[in-house]
C-alpha cells in the first residue's frame, strides 16, 4: 500500500471517529488485526521460500485447532543425534515459518525438535486476522499437543507473544514456561505497538482513545497490562536472550532496553547491522541462540 493510501486509509478512520470515538476505534482495530495475503509477495519472498521448500518438506504438517482459527505447525525432526528436546519456533507479523529455516537448521543440527508455527492468518493456517489472543492460543495448542518445550523462540511480534504466554498471569493467559525463552527483534509492550500503528495511519486523538477502548472490550484488560517487561520481572527464575539491533527501523532498540530492565534474568545482545528482518536468519543469531538454549542451568 502506497504511502498516500496509507494516510487516505488513516483519515478515512478519523471520519469515522468524529461520529463517534468507538466507530473509529473499532474500524483501526479491524486494520490493524488484518493479515496479508500468505503468499509470497515480493522478489525477495518469492527466492526465500523457493530455496526453503526442501527442509520445509521434511517436516511433518499438522493442523492444530482453536477457537478462532486452525493452526499449522511444522514438526521438523533433529539433524544428527538427537538430544531429547523440543523447542518451538514462531514468527513474526506478516511472516510464515518458511522464511526461518535457517535458524530451525540450526537448531536441529544442534539435535533439538523443532516446532515451527505458522500463526493464524500466516503461513499454512486459516484465516486472514491476527491479534494476540489468537497467537497465544496458537502457542498454548502446540503445548497441548506435544507437551514441553525446552524453549520458546520467536521473532517479533511470535517472540512478544512467546514472552506473554510464559510470564503472563494466570488471569491473563494460560501460563506454560519454558526452560529457556528468546526473543528476536520483538516489541515489549501493546501500547508501544498501536502507538506505532496509530502513527503510521495519522489517526487522531479519538480514534486513539477509541482504539484502546477496543482492545479492553477485545481483551477485558486495559492496553497497559500487555507488557513483556512487566510480566517477565515477575519470573526471574526464567532465562531470557533478547537479540536486537540498534538499527532496527521496526521495532526501536529501546523495546530491547526495556526487556533488559525486567531483572537480571533477561540478557540483551546487540546484533548491530542486521536489522529487523535479517537478523533472524544471521549466523552471529543463530550461533547466539544455540549456545543459549543449549545450557542446561
Amino acid at each position: 500500500m502506497s504511502s498516500y493510501s496509507v494516510k487516505a486509509l488513516g483519515q478515512l478512520i478519523n471520519l469515522a471517529g468524529v461520529i463517534s470515538p468507538r466507530l473509529g476505534g473499532d474500524a483501526a482495530m479491524w486494520l490493524f488485526c488484518r493479515t496479508s495475503r500468505p503468499d509470497p509477495a515480493t522478489d525477495k519472498e518469492k527466492a526465500l521460500f523457493a530455496a526453503a521448500q526442501p527442509q520445509m518438506a521434511e517436516a511433518r504438517v499438522e493442523m492444530l485447532e482453536t477457537a478462532r482459527a486452525r493452526v499449522a505447525a511444522h514438526v521438523f525432526p533433529p539433524i544428527g543425534p538427537a538430544n531429547g528436546k523440543r523447542v518451538l519456533v514462531a514468527h513474526g507479523w506478516g511472516s510464515r515459518i518458511d522464511y526461518l529455516q535457517a535458524l530451525i537448521t540450526g537448531l536441529r543440527e544442534s539435535g533439538f525438535e523443532a516446532v515451527g508455527l505458522d500463526l493464524p492468518g500466516h503461513g499454512r493456517s486459516s484465516g486472514r486476522t491476527l491479534n494476540v489472543l489468537m497467537a497465544m492460543a496458537a502457542i498454548n495448542a502446540a503445548w497441548d499437543r506435544y507437551g514441553d518445550f525446552h524453549a520458546m523462540i520467536g521473532h517479533s511480534f511470535g517472540g512478544y507473544c512467546a514472552a506473554m504466554v510464559a510470564a503472563g498471569p494466570g488471569e491473563l493467559v494460560r501460563r506454560r514456561t519454558p526452560k529457556r525463552l528468546v526473543t528476536i527483534g520483538s516489541p515489549v509492550a501493546a501500547k508501544d505497538v498501536f502507538a506505532g500503528f496509530s502513527d503510521t495511519l495519522g489517526f487522531s486523538a479519538r480514534v486513539r482513545r477509541g482504539l484502546d477502548d477496543a482492545v479492553a472490550r477485545l481483551t477485558g484488560r486495559p492496553i497497559q497490562a500487555f507488557s513483556a517487561e512487566t510480566m517477565l520481572a515477575a519470573h526471574p527464575e526464567l532465562p531470557v536472550l533478547v537479540l536486537h539491533a540498534e538499527d532496527d527501523k521496526e521495532v526501536p532498540a529501546a523495546a530491547a532496553r526495556r526487556y533488559a530492565s525486567a531483572g537480571p534474568h533477561v540478557r540483551v545482545e546487540w546484533l548491530n547491522g542486521w536489522g529487523h528482518r535479517r537478523i533472524v536468519s544471521s549466523p552471529e543469531a543463530i550461533e547466539r541462540i544455540k549456545s543459549f538454549v543449549a545450557q542446561t542451568s
